[in-house]
């Protein structure tokens, strides 16, 4: 018997700013920086078709470096799907998986029903991972309870040929009672994948908080002037996005791993 409980716990409201405001945002900041061009001229006003397609480019990764250190609840959340095609529960052991969506990016909350707390963050698999979570009396507790992200070939819907059956990531969950009737998954929020600007259209709303905006912006800029070779003027403004979230200083360069 499944049973599906979610509600998505975590809202933001989000000061409005569309792509095109954003792309200002940032040329604003590189105007105050006091970037010019080979003919003195600020960039705002200015033709600027080449540095908006540098702010373009530069958005995903300094979304990627908010995201990883700043609270999940500042990005867009959405519901991982539960329902008999995506949730696998195993009742004889107490353990299970859901079929993640093919837009996951970040954990922000799972919890089965009779977990003592919610799992915020979700292990790639690998082989001590593995050794541990297979084993009952090393693995999670209702107490600690513990998530891990793997790959699965999944037959779906139990036909080997069907174009559903293939290799899928799903969010490993254990520690319930062996034997239940049912699992019931109380939690399950994540964060997509951003988009990349180019595939957003102007007039359309960056899904992050208030809060995310401008140090996204500040780091848009210092990576648009790290591509112009003006590496003192990226520096400063990469500083300044510190200051306003220290938690930045820690996450340096643009190679991020997603799926935590």
């Amino acid at each position: 018997m499944l049973v599906v409980s979610l509600t998505l716990t975590s809202f933001f409201n989000n000061k409005k700013m569309t792509k095109t405001d954003f792309i200002n945002r940032v040329l604003l900041i590189m105007n105050e920086a006091r970037l010019q061009d080979v003919s003195g001229n600020s960039l705002l006003g200015a033709d600027t078709a080449q540095v908006d397609r540098y702010i373009e480019g530069s958005f995903v990764d300094a979304w990627r470096r908010c995201v990883k250190v700043m609270p999940r609840q500042w990005f867009e959340n959405k519901i991982i799907p539960i329902n008999n095609n995506t949730l696998f529960p195993d009742y004889e052991n107490g353990i299970g998986f859901v079929i993640l969506p093919s837009d996951f990016y970040l954990l922000v909350s799972f919890r089965m029903r009779s977990w003592k707390k919610s799992v915020l963050e979700a292990s790639l698999e690998n082989e001590r991972v593995s050794s541990i979570q297979s084993n009952e009396y090393t693995r999670g507790s209702q107490i600690r309870p513990v998530c891990v992200i793997s790959n699965r070939y999944i037959v779906f819907p139990n036909i080997p040929d069907s174009p559903e059956s293939r290799i899928y990531d799903v969010l490993n969950y254990y520690s319930l009672q062996r034997g239940l009737s049912e699992h019931v998954v109380d939690e399950s929020i994540y964060i997509p994948v951003v988009k990349s600007l180019k595939e957003i259209n102007s007039e359309d709303n960056l899904t992050v908080s208030e809060q995310v905006l401008e140090p996204l912006a500040y780091l848009s800029a210092s990576t648009v002037f790290t591509m112009l070779e003006k590496y003192d003027i990226s520096k400063a403004l990469e500083q300044r996005a510190v200051e306003m979230f220290p938690g930045l200083q820690s996450v340096r360069g643009t190679n991020i791993t997603v799926k935590q």
